[in-house]
């Protein structure tokens, strides 16, 4: 299967989200950033690899709702961090501790 533009495309955004996430982890809003460019980058070459088969979107608008959800989901776990320790450093989870 030859490779068009758009689908290297989507393969650039998604392996940019991850290089953003191995260099920006030290605040949980830039991880968060970069999960969504993830998520964008699998979402539009779903999008593309669906469009050559088929018509029907409605798999798609799933894919999108959820990851709608999640990021919802995450945003509002980061507010909730961010009052109760009152930054959105990494080091200050403490998830190590026992």
């Amino acid at each position: 299967m030859n490779m068009s533009g758009e689908m290297l495309l989507s393969m650039f955004i998604y392996i940019g989200g991850i290089i953003i996430l191995l260099f920006q982890w030290k605040h949980i809003l830039n991880m968060m950033l970069s999960f969504e460019i993830m998520m964008l980058g699998i979402i539009f070459l779903f999008l593309l690899s669906w469009g050559m088969f088929s018509n029907d979107y409605s798999l798609m608008m799933v894919i999108v709702v959820f990851g709608v959800c999640e990021a919802s989901l995450g945003l509002s776990l980061l507010v909730s961090m961010v009052r109760a320790h009152g930054n959105d450093y990494v080091k200050s989870l403490n998830l190590y501790k026992l």
